[in-house]
């Protein structure tokens, strides 16, 4: 909790320092589904998620940003055996994955409506992801890099020109490295969004 406090006064810090115009900065509670070889290991969705945002416009409908986050997935699993090299226990298995997506983003934004502003965006960067296994007194947990990308799309509503909401939706994308197979899982974002 002391990391995700520090991180968020500095990226606040950061972004009261850059006085520039037009940009945004946004803070994302992030319910996260996972899929695929995610949801292979643990197939139950998670609110426990959060995602920072900053995106500077470039000219009046893109934006070129950075996005940082982090997810937990956590399942209690009953009377399983797992084999951890040539060595099996059976019981009572409480699996966690611990994601930290780290993206160079950009982002088209459409012609703002009234209330509304639609827009779609891709991002690139890594994801490390962690994996923990506790059974009885017995713990297993690695660290896994993964080149990582992220399509999205979502709107914010914006009820006036130095705040939004955001909602959105996006599918991240982790590629398969020399010890996990890929990670993927999808977003659901609903945030609160600065603008100067």
């Amino acid at each position: 909790m002391k990391n995700i406090l520090l991180t968020f006064i500095l990226l606040v810090g950061i972004t009261s320092l850059s006085k520039a115009q037009n940009s945004l900065f946004s803070f994302n509670y992030a319910v996260t589904v996972p899929m695929g070889n995610t949801s292979d290991f643990i197939d139950q969705a998670s609110g426990r998620g959060f995602v920072f945002e900053y995106q500077k416009f470039i000219n009046p409908h893109v934006t070129l940003g950075l996005e940082a986050g982090h997810t937990t997935l956590y399942k209690r699993e009953d009377e399983k055996v797992y084999t951890e090299g040539t060595a099996s226990l059976s019981g009572v298995q409480y699996r966690y994955q611990y994601s930290w997506p780290i993206l160079a983003t950009v982002n088209y934004y459409a012609l703002r409506t009234e209330l509304f502003r639609p827009y779609a965006g891709f991002g690139i960067g890594t994801m490390a992801s962690h994996r923990k296994i506790d059974m009885g007194i017995f713990s297993s947990d690695k660290t896994h890099w993964q080149l990582a990308i992220k399509p999205e799309i979502g709107t914010l509503i914006q009820p006036n020109p130095n705040m939004a909401f955001r909602i959105g939706i996006k599918y991240l994308m982790g590629f398969e490295s020399n010890d996990l197979a890929g990670q993927s899982n999808l977003n659901f974002n609903f945030g609160i969004v600065f603008i100067n």
